[in-house]
């Protein structure tokens, strides 16, 4: 077996131990990178980029949906002594669409726990 001494040997208790010098380390340029990525790290970086991509979609779609066509109204509406949110939905529902759907859009919009109205209570109301 042979060895590479470089420099002089270091001597102790009687037999001489070469000393190896390391290579001096490899100073980074500007032209390599500073950080690899391993193949699951892109993996890992590619698929919360579709996470991303596929929440911005469906947020979009959500949005759609909810804007619905662009003939809906809104409207104010002072609560009058004698009126059911009933009568306001019936009077205020669109074509086709069910009175009771109508009374739970009402509850929905105006953030109400139920169908109980006062007067002088102020609602909006999605007109379409």
């Amino acid at each position: 077996m042979s060895a590479m001494v470089i420099g002089g040997a270091v001597r102790g208790g009687g037999a001489a131990m070469p000393v190896l010098v390391r290579p001096a380390r490899a100073r980074r340029t500007s032209s390599q990178p500073a950080l690899h990525l391993t193949r699951r790290g892109r993996a890992v970086l590619v698929g919360l980029a579709l996470v991303l991509v596929a929440f911005a979609v469906a947020l979009g779609a959500r949005a759609a949906v909810a804007a619905g066509d662009g003939d809906v109204r809104i409207d104010r509406h002072v609560v009058q002594p004698g009126e059911t949110m009933w009568s306001i939905a019936e009077s205020s529902r669109g074509a086709g669409e069910s009175v009771q759907d109508q009374v739970r859009e009402l509850v929905r919009v105006n953030g109400l726990s139920g169908a109980h109205l006062t007067a002088g209570q102020e609602l909006v109301v999605p007109r379409g």
